[in-house]
């Protein structure tokens, strides 16, 4: 409906309940850039007077709109005055009010009590004082206040609506309200909860705004005057992944007079992270508390200024495509780029695990179908951004299991964790992904000393500490006694190889476990062939085994280490020349401390059938063959009633074998880094004269060799020697002789058999005196399967004139067959000492060995003349030293 006034201009009335005006107002904002602190400005642009000013960007915002209702048979004429005067009429409403301020953020306007009650505060005439005419501006307000609310407070409730338009990339510079800022107060300022304005006027030059929001997980603060932010904070609550540590992270944009940038007032911006749970109590008992043995987490630094601002990440949804903004950011210094390494520090029985990581602040944020704390899509890109975090350890006693019932395999020397996280009902929470644990029992025991990689059980973490296994090695360890037995107690060389600890017995394999229905072990799925007792595959002795070698790090706070390895009560069955009696059994107890080291290997009732039960020759029971080390102290070797046996071809010395009691004698221990060699020794009586027949100087010796490397143990026996051969006389001929052999279970590794016979004829003048003698002898050796048969024959004789004049020549001709070259060798040595009361003089001729027939090479052994000798060489020799002689 329309009037025409008297001066012609139309006169607009509103009729109707619907009856609105909307007025467009031109850009109340611009985004201006913000930068830390002390930063140069991006630009600089020169001055009239020729220096250069520095320059920040910034962008107008769009057009704002606000539609008044407007009463019934309210008059409008199309005139600024006429306008305003409507406008003052009228009520803004919000439908069709569209407020951009700040900078991309669309507002509409509701009262404190959520209706349109509201009033526009404006001039319509210039207000002019002293010739001076103020700003015009609009200052919005509800129209009913508060009880209390004071007077200047506009008491507006802002709500977005435009939440497209909030999600509007910035303007390629930073601003102190971004994307992510815009697009959470969006989702929060709803009519249900919208912002509060204190403030809101608009302006021919810009709006002045004083707000802030209050919401569960965010807070925005804002203020700008005529266009231009003062003053911008913005709080969002979150967690830290993967700890779950609630926190808070403040973005705040100050307009500050900087000296830096000539003391412009510019826009500065500072980012801080504020741990608000500083302490977590660890879930309930179950899974996750396993996958994590610790109790309180604590973050011991609470606050981190001085952050970079633009590191907000976002998040797409792969399940509905659609993309959640700022779900998340990486804390990292502006200074140095950074990354924030946050201290933590564990409670643990033993004391406290403290150690520092990087975190991710996961924005508490919800939006339809979507809470970023417990989607479990989010959690799994979190996992991927930040994979488990390596974290070293200075090697601290952990107890892994935390059970009420304690057990030795519980606590472990951590080097070393790797923290992941998961999603649970509880929150984000930390997982153990992997440990680099030390096992005390391998580095005292075998000086293995590097971290060992584990990780939890499946079965433990979901079973508990009823599930015997709790961690698995990956790769594989092997321990391994071959070579170094003396370290597992001589007679035996465990080797097996470990896939898991357990809580009992240490480091097992875990293919090799007892089967349910015998509850016993094979032996041939534990040992490989290279393990051994005795030097005898242990695969082949151990029968009715129930458990492994205990194998157990003892950690105790304040101590250094210590190690345990237990086998006992363990059944032996036969096995080719090892021959048990029944109960024979293996018992070892190895305990090394920083004290030193004790041990005790012990295996009872057994004998040895050498070289095998099929083709005896030699029998050595034992009732308990003892290995012992003290702490500090040499090892030794015990043997308790043993007795030999002659057997097979040697059974005509079977007399000589019982008269040899060697339980009674105590052995003579020598040992070596190789091998410890328990050797007996008795001297037997002259055999009496029996006829022609006088044997005198009998010795018979036994050694058992026990090897330190894995080698089978041996057996010598000795009847007499070559160093102290016995004596034999036969009527007026003489001689000496000596038997020596040695065996395993592979067979005859050494036998060596000599005897010489002879005669000598000794006269004595008084003035003089002389004798002269003849042997001849033979000697067999086999030594690691090669045969040397010798033959030799001695010839000398000494002269001796009034203690003045001594004369002696000694002549040893020898022939040898040699079965590794099958060569006939032969050899000749003359020795001949001179004596004058003045003068001496010896002369020693060596032929060398020389190769009679087959064969080819000589005996390394022997020092050879230079260059293969002629045929008669020898002969000249003779000769040459024969006419040297003759004026003697």
């Amino acid at each position: 409906m329309a009037e025409t006034r008297p001066d012609g201009m139309p006169v607009l009335k509103a009729t109707g309940t619907d009856a609105r005006l909307v007025v467009s107002f031109p850009p109340q904002h611009v985004a201006e850039e913000t930068s830390p602190a002390g930063q140069s400005a991006p630009k600089a642009l020169p001055a009239a007077s020729g220096t250069l000013v520095p320059v920040w960007n910034g962008m107008l915002s769009g057009p704002s709109r606000i539609a008044f209702a407007l009463p019934q048979g309210t008059p409008l004429v199309p005139t600024v005055d006429g306008i305003l005067q409507a406008m003052g009429q009228g009520r803004p409403m919000a439908a069709g009010t569209a407020v951009e301020l700040p900078w991309r953020m669309v507002f509409a306007l509701q009262d404190h009590q959520g209706g349109q009650d509201i009033t526009s505060d404006h001039p319509v005439l210039p207000l002019t004082v002293a010739g001076v005419s103020g700003l015009w501006r609009a200052c919005l307000r509800a129209s009913r206040r508060e009880p209390g609310t004071p007077v200047q407070d506009a008491s507006l409730g802002l709500c977005a609506v435009d939440p497209a338009t909030a999600k509007s990339p910035d303007p390629g510079f930073s601003v102190p309200l971004g994307q992510v800022g815009r697009d959470r107060l969006a989702g929060n300022a709803t009519p249900a909860q919208p912002a509060r304005a204190t403030r809101l006027e608009l302006s021919a030059l810009g709006g002045t705004l004083t707000a802030s929001g209050r919401w569960d997980a965010f807070q925005w603060e804002h203020d700008a005057v005529l266009g231009r932010d003062v003053r911008v904070r913005m709080e969002t609550s979150g967690v830290l992944y993967p700890l779950g540590h609630r926190a808070r992270y403040v973005e705040f944009s100050e307009r500050l007079f900087d000296p830096s940038a000539g003391h412009a007032a510019v826009l500065r911006s500072t980012f801080v992270l504020t741990v608000t749970e500083p302490v977590r109590r660890p879930p309930p008992d179950g899974p996750l508390a396993r996958a994590f043995p610790f109790g309180d987490v604590e973050i011991t630094t609470l606050v981190y200024g001085g952050l970079v601002g633009d590191g907000w990440q976002s998040f797409t949804d792969p399940a509905t495509g659609q993309t959640h903004l700022g779900a998340y950011f990486k804390p990292t210094f502006a200074d140095g780029d950074r990354t924030v390494e946050f201290p933590v520090r564990c409670a643990a029985p033993q004391g406290d695990v403290r150690f520092a990581m990087p975190l991710l602040f996961v924005a508490d944020v919800a939006a339809p179908g979507f809470t970023s704390l417990t989607h479990p899509g989010l959690a799994q890109h979190l996992g991927n951004v930040l994979p488990p975090q390596a974290v070293r350890l200075p090697g601290i006693p952990v107890d892994l299991v935390r059970s009420a019932a304690p057990r030795d395999g519980d606590v472990h020397e951590v080097h070393g964790i790797t923290v992941g996280g998961t999603l649970h009902a509880t929150g984000y929470r930390p997982v153990l992904t992997g440990l680099d644990v030390r096992l005390p029992a391998l580095r005292t025991l075998l000086g293995k000393d590097e971290p060992r990689r584990v990780e939890f059980t499946p079965e433990y973490v979901s079973q508990g500490a009823s599930h015997d296994l709790v961690l698995k090695l990956d790769p594989p360890v092997d321990i391994d006694f071959v070579g170094k037995s003396d370290r597992s107690g001589g007679l035996v060389a465990p080797r097996f190889t470990t896939d898991a600890v357990s809580r009992d017995l240490g480091p097992v394999n875990s293919a090799a476990r007892p089967a349910p229905g015998t509850g016993t072990i094979d032996p041939a799925l534990l040992f490989p062939q290279e393990a051994t007792l005795l030097g005898f595959p242990l695969s082949d002795l151990v029968t009715g085994l129930k458990k492994p070698p205990t194998v157990i790090s003892q950690l105790v706070p304040g101590r250094p280490p210590a190690a345990r390895m237990v086998w006992n009560d363990v059944p032996l069955k036969a096995s080719g020349p090892f021959q048990p009696a029944d109960g024979s059994t293996l018992d070892l107890t190895v305990t090394a401390s920083a004290d030193g080291t004790d041990t005790l290997c012990e295996v009872t009732d057994f004998a040895l059938v050498l070289p095998s039960p099929s083709a005896p020759l030699l029998k050595v029971r034992f009732a308990s063959v003892t290995f012992t080390q003290k702490s500090g102290g040499p090892p030794s070797i015990a043997l308790k009633d043993t007795e030999v046996e002659f057997l097979g071809v040697l059974q005509l010395l079977q007399e000589l074998g019982e008269a040899v009691d060697l339980a009674d004698l105590d052995p003579q221990i020598e040992v070596t880094p190789d091998e410890l060699v328990a050797s007996y020794s008795l001297s037997l009586p002259s055999v009496p004269p029996s006829g022609a027949f006088v044997m005198t100087n009998l010795e018979v010796s036994t050694e058992i060799a026990v090897p330190f490397d894995g080698k089978p143990v041996s057996v010598a026996f000795g009847f007499a020697s070559r160093e102290n051969p016995f004596t034999l006389t036969v009527l007026m001929f003489g001689g000496r002789g000596y038997l020596e052999l040695e065996l395993d279970h592979r067979g005859l590794r050494r036998l060596e058999a000599a005897l010489e016979f002879g005669a000598m004829l000794a006269v004595d003048f008084v003035v003089a005196r002389g004798e002269v003698h003849a042997f001849g002898g033979i000697r067999f050796e086999l030594t690691g399967g090669e045969v040397t048969l010798t033959g030799y024959l001695r010839i000398g004789g000494c002269v001796e004139v009034l203690g003045l004049i001594s004369v002696s020549v000694e002549l040893c001709i020898s022939l040898a067959y040699q079965s590794a070259t099958k060569a006939l060798v032969g050899r000749a040595t003359l020795v001949i000492e001179v004596d004058f009361t003045l003068f001496s003089a010896s002369v020693e001729l060596d032929s060398g060995t020389w190769t009679l027939a087959g064969g080819g090479s000589a005996d390394p052994a022997d020092p050879a003349p230079p260059g293969p000798p002629a045929p008669d060489e020898g002969l000249a020799r003779w000769r040459a030293y024969q006419a040297a002689f003759a004026p003697l």
